[in-house]
């Protein structure tokens, strides 16, 4: 007797203790009773979703038709949601200065290249993480070819979330500044140095399987940049591909908008957005990724130097190499190059936070109101950041900002597969679509906190509870 038919005959539909479960060919699940949100802003109430071969094969009321002995599972009270979309991390960063030896060089201990080898080797220590936090799509917007491949390989593992990759970084800065960013004879930060170089690049990418060009910020004064980043937007246009922009200056991002970028990544943070830019996203067509954990990130890493890294973690989902790493957060602390400012520079660090906060928070709004799609984006990965768990951080600093709970699930969802370019084939709960949510018990509509209370996920029609490790 199967895991579902036990449970159905004792009539105890326990939630926490069902077990991983998928359907065969020929056989249906149906979720039956709780509020479902559809991730298009819609909600249905006593809801039905009818569910085959990792598919949605049908959503509506109590009203809605069934086939006969259909396997059953009654979620009344429940919430459900499609999976959460993570529209912007890195797998080649961990969470912890040792992926980013920019920020703190840690590399007499732990060396960069050792690291890297072990992210390659091992990228599903965070899938699992990623889908116990409720996310079961993630775009990496920026890294090593082996992500590119790392996309296909996940998309039919049941285990991990959805990947989407952009492959390497094009960038004003010159190759031996980036170096630190690599390990030869790979690269994933390329000075984009000529306008051939930067097409014969969008072809390499385009063609290996990339579903974005990454532009990692914009040098508006340097006129070779510039030239060869208009021959990288026109060479984009013409493979099908998209362009993605880091900018974080009103000037850089409205720019951006200019050569068509389709992603813009991380916010505005140096001035109120004005109306030439909205204008200019709506042309575009361009989706917003925020980011707004990932710079308050950098001063929860440095704080742990010396109090160690918190973490909030009640299911247990972080990965055990990740979860050590941070618990020796505090023996880093020699490697700080200034340990006698230590307090004074961590104080002005703090203050900086709150400035681009401020100003962060006002552009999401106005963002909001004026329609442009945001997507849910952490920037997994950097330093205080971590895989997964961040998803929460950055939901409730959405709401922060003055969006409304229940408008923050689209972004959550749909606008994250948009980003990714995979919005026909999950972000919604719709028939014909892969069978990715997740089971909360509490309504992520009031309040996104509620999004915490996650009790189940399901990808690709498997139903696994996310307070014990995966088998």
């Amino acid at each position: 007797m199967r895991p579902y038919r036990i449970i159905i005959f004792l009539g105890l539909v326990v939630l926490a203790s069902c077990n991983p479960k998928t359907q065969e060919s020929s056989g249906y699940l149906l979720l039956q009773g709780a509020t479902a949100f559809d991730g298009n802003g819609n909600s249905i109430t006593k809801s039905k979703i009818l569910i085959r071969d990792g598919k949605i094969e049908a959503i509506g009321g109590k009203d809605l038709v069934v086939p006969k002995d259909v396997e059953t599972l009654d979620l009344t009270g429940k919430f459900i949601t499609p999976g959460l979309v993570d529209a912007h991390v890195h797998f080649s960063q961990t969470g912890f200065f040792d992926g980013r030896p920019d920020a703190l060089d840690i590399r007499d201990t732990l060396r960069y290249d050792s690291l890297q080898a072990r992210q390659r080797k091992s990228p599903n220590r965070y899938f699992e993480t990623y889908l116990r936090s409720g996310v079961t799509a993630v775009y990496d917007v920026g890294g090593f070819d082996w992500i590119v491949d790392l996309s296909k390989t996940a998309e039919t593992d049941l285990k991990a979330p959805h990947v989407a990759a952009a492959g390497p970084l094009l960038t004003p800065f010159p190759q031996d500044r980036l170096e630190i960013f690599n390990v030869l004879p790979d690269r994933q930060m390329l000075a984009l140095i000529s306008p051939e170089f930067g097409k014969e690049y969008v072809q390499k990418s385009t063609q290996m399987g990339s579903t974005g060009i990454k532009i990692w910020s914009l040098n508006l004064q340097d006129s070779v940049f510039m030239q060869s980043l208009r021959a990288v937007a026109e060479e984009v246009r013409s493979s099908g591909n998209q362009l993605i922009v880091h900018a974080t200056s009103l000037d850089q991002a409205k720019e951006g908008l200019r050569l068509g970028a389709k992603v813009l990544v991380h916010s505005v943070d140096d001035q109120l957005i004005d109306e030439e830019f909205i204008q200019l996203a709506k042309e575009s067509g361009a989706i917003y990724c925020p980011t707004l954990v990932v710079v308050p990130g950098y001063s929860v890493a440095f704080q742990s130097l010396t109090g160690g890294f918190p973490i909030h973690d009640p299911n247990g989902a972080l990965d055990p190499e990740t979860q050590s790493l941070l618990e020796a957060s505090p023996s880093f602390f020699k490697y700080y190059p200034n340990p006698e400012n230590y307090e004074e520079e961590l104080q002005k660090s703090i203050e900086t936070d709150q400035k681009l906060k401020s100003m962060m928070y006002a552009n999401l709004k106005l963002v909001h109101e004026a329609g442009i799609p945001i997507a849910l984006s952490t920037d997994a990965g950097n330093p205080g950041t971590l895989h997964g768990l961040s998803i929460y951080d950055e939901l409730e600093a959405m709401q922060e900002a003055g969006l409304p709970a229940k408008e923050i699930i689209p972004m959550a969802t749909r606008n994250g597969a948009m980003a990714m370019r995979r919005e026909t084939d999950f972000g919604t709960l719709e028939a014909g679509k892969k069978a990715d949510l997740i089971v909360l018990d509490q309504d992520p509509s009031t309040d996104v906190r509620n999004f915490r209370s996650i009790t189940h996920v399901m990808r690709g029609g498997v139903l696994r509870p996310v307070n014990t490790p995966f088998e």
